[in-house]
């Protein structure tokens, strides 16, 4: 069957226009839309064991190692298969219902981690069955993070566009605050292993609190063409569909770019930050596991601050607001990347928080404002595929630092972000003056 044209809209309305005047309401979406309360539950518990995950698996390979290229070979094979499959991952969310999508990935991501956790009970664990787990746990992220966050829209509407993504952060970064200091307490005290048994709890209780979130849409948006005629089609039909919509959407396509260029700089230090914290602010394993725990947990505070006051904007200038969330997560990074100090560090990662969660949000937000409906999911496969590319930044800021030191990686990655903010804020005025 031929594909239809793609439309030729060059934009989605996000918000009417008595939005702007209304008293802000920052748990807006919270209290209205109770489909989205459950969503957000879901989402909290498995935001939860993934942010979990970082501290712990993160920590895990620089133990068994001692080397910055295997934490990069980590966020390669774990980043690595949406390059591959995150398109088609897009194509099944526009295809089938995304709550079934999300929650056979997080069965499977429960499985994953309770065998991970059952081989360092054992105490069969090697890196290659870590590489294995994070190359199978992108697979399955490749098919549901397309589907998170195209659901969105489908549960609260267009009009709440803006303050439901920065809640569904909030929660995220609710997590980001709690998990890691959890995870570190656990790794110092009662170790590895159960830590991951914990993680596969949580995704369980994902999977069942996600039941109470109807499978089809709810806000009145209907999926166009039908997923009949859409199953009657092949994939890579509907893919080059999705980027001949792109070629008509010049300011989507703009939007993706800059997400692009900022991710690949400033991914590093998330991932890297293991080794950062043993080399440079820790002195023994036990301090490690501590200091990362709570260097992330502080990072989680400042994440929090910022998407909530994301989600209590209007929605004016919120180009502006990225790049400047861009260059507050440049400039920490940069201060972050030559202290020594772990109090100073510490303070100085609420602000990367920030910058971090900000950044985030609204760029989520305008990507998801400038599509329509029916190719929503796949243009949120495109976002997860550059967050795929952005692995071989990571990877290769992991050599830099093995080369030059972490310190000299962190901060070229911060003088890059940097760089992009300022160029896209005096050469891209059509992005700066999004509203």
């Amino acid at each position: 069957m031929a594909s239809a044209r793609p439309p030729a809209v060059e934009t989605v309305d996000a918000e009417p226009a008595a939005e702007t005047t209304r008293t802000l309401r920052t748990f807006d979406s919270l209290i209205e839309v109770r489909a989205f309360r459950w969503f957000v539950i879901s989402m909290t518990g498995n935001w939860a064991a993934l942010q979990m995950q970082q501290v712990v698996r993160g920590f895990l390979v620089y133990h068994l190692t001692g080397s910055y290229t295997a934490l990069g070979s980590m966020a390669l094979a774990n980043s690595a298969p949406r390059l591959v499959l995150a398109l088609y991952g897009g194509v099944i969310a526009d295809r089938m219902p995304k709550r079934y999508i999300i929650q056979v990935g997080q069965l499977f991501n429960a499985a994953l981690v309770l065998a991970v956790g059952l081989l360092l009970a054992f105490d069969l664990l090697r890196f290659e069955h870590l590489i294995v787990s994070a190359i199978l746990q992108g697979i399955s992220n490749s098919f549901t993070q397309p589907a998170r966050q195209a659901m969105i829209p489908e549960i609260v509407g267009l009009e709440r566009l803006t303050n439901a993504v920065a809640l569904n952060a909030s929660g995220m970064n609710t997590m980001r605050l709690l998990a890691p200091a959890i995870g570190g307490v656990l790794l110092a005290f009662v170790g590895f292993e159960w830590v991951y048994f914990l993680m596969a709890g949580m995704y369980l209780f994902a999977v069942v609190t996600m039941l109470r979130v109807p499978a089809e849409p709810i806000a009145g948006m209907e999926l166009r063409p039908s997923r009949r005629a859409q199953r009657s089609r092949g994939g890579l039909t509907d893919i080059a569909e999705a980027f001949r919509y792109l070629r008509l959407q010049p300011t989507l396509s703009m939007l993706l770019v800059v997400h692009l260029f900022i991710v690949v700089f400033s991914m590093p230090y998330q991932r890297l930050l293991p080794g950062f914290v043993a080399d440079v602010l820790a002195s023994t394993e036990e301090e490690t596991a501590l200091r990362l725990g709570l260097l992330l947990t502080l990072t989680g505070i400042g994440a929090l601050f910022g998407s909530l006051v994301v989600a209590s904007i209007p929605s004016r200038r919120r180009g502006q607001l990225l790049l400047l969330g861009t260059v507050v997560m440049g400039a920490s990074l940069l201060a972050f990347s030559v202290s020594t100090v772990f109090w100073v560090s510490a303070a100085i990662a609420v602000a990367l928080g920030v910058g971090q969660a900000s950044r985030q949000a609204l760029s989520t937000v305008l990507i998801q404002s400038h599509v329509s409906n029916e190719y929503r999911g796949r243009i949120s496969s495109v976002m997860m595929m550059e967050m795929g590319l952005t692995s071989f930044g990571t990877f290769g800021f992991g050599i830099l630092a093995s080369v030059v030191g972490i310190q000299v990686a962190l901060g070229a990655a911060a003088v890059a972000l940097l760089i992009v903010a300022a160029a896209v804020f005096l050469f891209v005025p059509r992005y700066r003056d999004l509203d």
